[in-house]
Parts: C-alpha cells; structure tokens; sequence
C-alpha cells in the first residue's frame, strides 16, 4: 500500500503543481478584474460560464486519448503512440470550428440562457477574445496528455508556470490599462489568457520536443478516415462524460445568473475557490490513470492503485474543507471586497466544504476508470445523477422553493453524492470483472 502511495505521489505531484499553476490564472484573473466591482466580475463569470462550456468538449476529447497514449506506452508501442498524437491534431482542427463559432456568438447564447442583461457586452467582448486560443489550448491539451502517459509530469508544469508570470503582467497592462495600453476591464482579462494559451504549445513543443521527435508517424495511410474515426469514437464516451459533468456546473451558475449579478459573482467566486483544492484531485486522478493504464498494458494488476488513489484523494479533500471552514472571510476576500458579493459567497463555503468530499472521490475514481478504459457507463452515470436528479433539484430548491442561492448549490451538493456513490459501486465492479486493453487498428 505505501508503495503505491509513493509511486502515485511521485506521478502526481508535478502535475498538481502545474494543474494549480493553471487553474491560478483563472484564479488571478478573477482577483484582478474584481477590484473593478460586481459588474465587471459578474461578466467575466458569464463570459467565461459560456466559453468553457463551448471548449470543454474539445479538452475533453483529448483527456479521451489517456487510455490509448498510456496503455500504449506500458507496452512498449511508442509507434502506437505517435500516430495517435499525430491524429489527435486532425481532429483538434475539425473541432475547432464550431468552438470558435460559438465563442462569436456569445451574447445572443447568454441572452437566451436570461443572464444578467447589464454583463452582456462586456462577456460577449471576453468570449470573442477567447476565440482565437481555441486551438492553441487544444493542441496544449493533446501534447500534456501524450508527455503524462510517459510519465514526463514536469515538462506541462514547467510551461504553465511560466505562462503564469506572463499572464499577471499581460492582465495588469489590459485589464487597468498600464505601458500605454488602453483600460479594457474584463475583455483586457481575455486578449491576456488569449496570448498566454497561444504561446502554451509552442513553450510545450520545445520542452518536450526530444520525446515528440523520436515518435514521429511516417505519412503513408496516417490520415486514413476510418483510422481517425475510430480515434475519435474511443475519445468521445469521456468527452461526454467530462463536457456533462462541466455543464452540469455551468447550468449551476445558469441558475445563479438568474437572481441577478450578485449570485453569479458570489457564485463564481465560491467556485475559484473549490476548484484550487480540486485542482489537487485533477493531479492525482491523471496520476492514477497513467499508472493504471501503463500496468494494463505491461499486464499487471492495477486494482490496488486505484482504491489507493480513493484513499489519497479523500484525505485532501478532507483537508481542503476544513480549511474552508476554518478562515471563509480571509479566504473570500481574496477575490472580492464588495458587501454583497461578500455576504452570498459566505452563505455558500459551507456547502461546498460538503460537496468537496464528494467531488474528490468522484474525480479519483473517474480518472483511474479512464485509466482501465472504461469510460463509457461512467458517461451515462453523470448524466442521470446531475442532469436527470441534481439539476432538477438546484431549480426546484433555489428557484421554485425560492431557496435561492444556496437553494440552487443544494441541488449540486446532491448530484455530487449521488455521482461518487455510483462510481464507487463502477470502479469495485469493473476491479472484480477486469478489464481488456484499448488497442486500436492500425495503431
């Protein structure tokens, strides 16, 4: 037990050092535009509630390569390995298109969906900015996950680092208006994460250029149709699941923006503060998926790796909602000095201590089914639990029992307890049954 511990924290700690780095530009960019007041806060929420839910199936897609790149690599197939990044870049360009389209049309999406009409255009100017990195994230996307399933956790880390340093001084010369650039508020925040997810792929191929050379496919039969579709038909069951679970909370803060732009910031800023300690899970969840999936296929047992995994992630989930409790003012007024932004997001940290529990274990247990392959009953999992229960739930508590608020993250602390209970039960029915390797033709 203490050697799979030492060996998934030895996987897992540069990635949750670089999945922190990341999510801290997120982080950063909520502090820095909410010194500018409720509105500009409320718009970056909206715009980047719309721009996420357009880009995380695309992310998605290539999280859905982590059975494929680390089976592979476990059994020693680097050509396997190769053609599949090589085709993951065909797919990122087909997929790029719609992404960017919806980005365009921002507003007209945020006006349907009866967000807060006085954010509409400074979201929409966000969300137009983001749609020039939607490759450049991609393809980030794709090269981070082919250099974890070798194992190489630092190279991603090293990048987002140094796209961090990048990101403050770009957002303090748009978003207030510093060097002789124009003050831009929360659409500045977008041009800034816009160069900075465009430079993250090029900063990702020169690092990790040696282990990306050395598998380079040759050309001949590398784009056949029927190939790239049984790549993407591997990929998208995860794609799924992960873009459901994403919309699930979008749909959250769907709900949120309905009461108006107080909810919806408080609401935002409850959720950066939730997602700093998930960003921990995120590392050891990819670390449980490239172990298990790199014992798959080498052939040994990987059972005892991911309850392990459980273990870990529960224990700093733990740690994460106690902290939440202990210091909620300190914590809050990181993000947000305004009363009432201040006031809703206090009422809401004890509900997301309770849901951090969950959401730990949920997240673990995805990621070492991922791992094993196993991708397609957790999708249908996630949509019965927060799509068919939860979301029903946050709209009957929060706004036909006008519960509001916290009525609304009622109905996400439920789906969360019903999603990890469910998984639990997957991942001790699939460790007893067993899995097969992914194997694709022509690989």
């Amino acid at each position: 037990m203490l050697a799979e511990v030492r060996a998934l924290v030895r996987l897992a700690w540069p990635v949750v050092l670089g999945q922190l780095g990341f999510t801290l530009l997120g982080v950063v960019d909520v502090a820095m535009v909410g010194r500018l007041g409720e509105l500009e806060l409320a718009a970056l929420a909206a715009g980047h509630l719309w721009t996420f839910g357009m880009l995380i199936p695309g992310m998605a897609l290539m999280l859905g390569l982590d059975p494929i790149f680390t089976q592979a690599h476990g059994a020693n197939e680097p050509r396997a390995m190769g053609r599949t990044l090589a085709r993951a870049m065909l797919l990122i360009a087909v997929c790029s298109v719609p992404i960017i389209v919806g980005h365009v049309y921002a507003e007209e999406g945020l006006r349907l969906l009866q967000q807060p009409e006085e954010a509409l255009d400074i979201a929409a100017g966000y969300s137009r900015a983001l749609a020039w990195s939607v490759p450049g994230i991609l393809v980030f996307q794709a090269l981070r996950q082919y250099l974890l399933a070798m194992g190489r956790m630092m190279l991603p880390t090293v990048a987002v680092l140094a796209a961090n340093v990048l990101n403050v001084l770009l957002n303090y010369a748009l978003i207030e208006g510093h060097f002789g650039l124009p003050a831009m508020g929360a659409v500045g925040c977008g041009w800034a994460t816009t160069a900075v997810r465009m430079l993250l792929p090029a900063a990702l191929l020169v690092l990790g250029w040696r282990e990306i050379r050395s598998r380079l496919p040759a050309l001949a039969g590398l784009f056949r149709p029927s190939a790239v579709w049984e790549l993407a038909r591997q990929a998208l069951p995860v794609s799924g699941q992960i873009s459901l679970e994403v919309w699930a909370f979008n749909a959250v803060g769907i709900l949120m923006g309905s009461l108006g732009t107080g909810a919806l910031a408080a609401h935002y800023v409850a959720l950066n503060l939730s997602v700093v300690a998930w960003m921990v899970i995120f590392g050891i969840a990819a670390a449980a998926t490239t172990r298990i999936g790199n014992r798959i296929g080498a052939g040994l047992d990987w059972v005892r790796t991911a309850w392990t995994a459980v273990g870990l992630g529960t224990v700093v989930m733990s740690a994460s909602a106690a902290l939440l409790l202990a210091f909620p003012e300190a914590l809050v007024s990181l993000f947000s000095k305004d009363p009432g932004v201040l006031a809703v997001t206090l009422t809401l940290l004890p509900l997301a201590a309770l849901f951090q529990l969950f959401d730990g274990v949920q997240g673990v247990i995805a990621g070492a089914l991922r791992g094993a392959g196993d991708v397609r009953v957790p999708a249908l999992l996630v949509v019965i639990c927060f799509w068919c229960f939860g979301i029903p739930a946050a709209w009957w508590f929060g706004i036909h029992l006008e519960g509001g608020p916290q009525g609304v993250w009622w109905g996400l602390v439920l789906s969360l307890i019903t999603v990890a209970c469910a998984l639990v039960v997957r991942l001790w029915w699939v460790g007893r049954r067993g899995v097969d390797r992914v194997v694709l033709a022509d690989a």
